[in-house]
């Protein structure tokens, strides 16, 4: 599918640092857990940063492994340019992954010592508040902070973030999730997942907005479901780029159309899964599935199999939005072709059972109110872990 897109902002690589902390020990005097997940998600940030798709120079990625205390990571953050006429930085990054103590509403980073009690937290953690401040000092074009940690929506109260666009694990008085003998926090692993698999119907760059969007689908209808991330803006902060986009020019490949398929799915899932909001991601997952049939149809023809599933799927996606009269007049052109074309082929008595399904709704009239007439899925048990 192609079109117009949005010019993204590309950051200038000599110009564009990037911190990266993991703290997953813990040590005397602290009462914090383990949790090894955020050292492997730390690592593998960092890896991806500098990867075949990433955008920095290693030598400029600064990393915090295991700080034991607040200096050792705020002295990683580049100060403001001291030379006259020395450029100022382009981009500088901020991630971070461990545990989040919440400190009356102030979120603060755990170090190796850290002790979350009341009075103790930001003596023995990293406020926030200072990391925002510590890069608002160096007078960077652009400040992006990614925060995988519980509490992270707390960042958004420290007054020194206000120029700081923030990607963070959870929204409001949420906990990030990791999964018990898994080698990745929740988030991290999406995040990551998303950076290396790319989106096929995307420009050549992802950008921060185009991020966060996918995440916010991904992260809930992951297999062990985590929280919807959250993000806030600095003016067209989301414009600016992350990473290469490994998928940019496959849209209309097998494989890109796979790929995209299988997230229009998530997206149905998440439909089906959080009723507010229900309609517009049924709507979106529309508009994404006829963009998919569409490529389908126009890199093989209407009739290929490819194609028919593609068409298939837009039309039982078209009913589930409350449009059953188009969605029988799609599903029975599909069924007529199928039939025609590729009788042999796997897929034809699905599209035979949604065919017979949406003519029967049409009929009835009961297209726009099935959806929300479904029983909403039993909760799974939690055997996730919390950070």
């Amino acid at each position: 599918m192609t079109g117009d897109t949005w010019a993204l902002r590309v950051p200038e690589r000599a110009r564009s640092r990037a911190v990266v902390v993991g703290t997953a020990s813990h040590e005397h005097p602290s009462d914090l857990p383990p949790m090894d997940q955020a050292m492997a998600s730390a690592e593998a940030f960092r890896d991806a940063l500098v990867g075949p798709y990433g955008l920095f120079d290693p030598a400029l990625v600064h990393r915090g492994w295991e700080p034991a205390s607040q200096e050792d990571v705020l002295r990683l953050i580049p100060a403001a340019p001291e030379a006259p006429g020395e450029p100022r930085l382009d981009l500088l990054l901020f991630y971070y992954a461990g545990h989040g103590l919440d400190e009356q509403g102030r979120l603060c980073l755990a170090l190796r010592g850290s002790r979350d009690r009341d009075g103790l937290r930001e003596r023995t953690a990293l406020p926030a508040e200072d990391v925002f401040a510590a890069m608002s000092r160096s007078r960077a074009r652009h400040k992006v902070a990614i925060l995988d940690c519980c509490f992270a929506d707390r960042a958004f109260n420290a007054p020194s973030a206000a120029g700081v666009h923030l990607l963070t694990a959870t929204t409001s008085r949420q906990k990030a999730r990791f999964t018990p003998g898994g080698r990745l926090t929740g988030f991290t692993a999406e995040l990551l997942a998303l950076l290396a698999e790319g989106v096929p119907e995307g420009p050549d760059h992802l950008d921060l907005a185009t991020v966060h969007r996918r995440l916010s689908v991904l992260l809930p209808t992951a297999g062990d479901p985590r929280p919807l991330p959250d993000q806030r803006t600095v003016g067209s902060s989301g414009d600016l780029a992350l990473a290469r986009n490994p998928a940019f020019g496959t849209a209309g490949t097998v494989e890109g159309l796979a790929v995209r398929s299988r997230f229009v799915l998530r997206l149905r899932r998440l439909a089906r899964l959080r009723r507010t909001d229900a309609g517009t991601h049924r709507e979106q997952a529309v508009r994404l599935a006829a963009g998919l049939a569409a490529d389908a149809e126009r890199e093989f023809s209407r009739t290929d199999p490819v194609t028919l599933a593609y068409r298939h799927l837009h039309g039982s996606l078209t009913g589930e939005a409350g449009d059953a009269d188009t969605a029988f007049k799609l599903l029975d052109e599909v069924v007529a072709d199928w039939r025609a074309h590729a009788p042999d082929t796997p897929g034809l008595a699905g599209a035979e059972r949604a065919r017979a399904e949406w003519a029967g709704r049409a009929a009835s009239g009961r297209s726009a109110d099935t959806p929300a007439a479904r029983p909403a899925p039993k909760p799974r048990p939690d055997l996730s872990g919390r950070s």
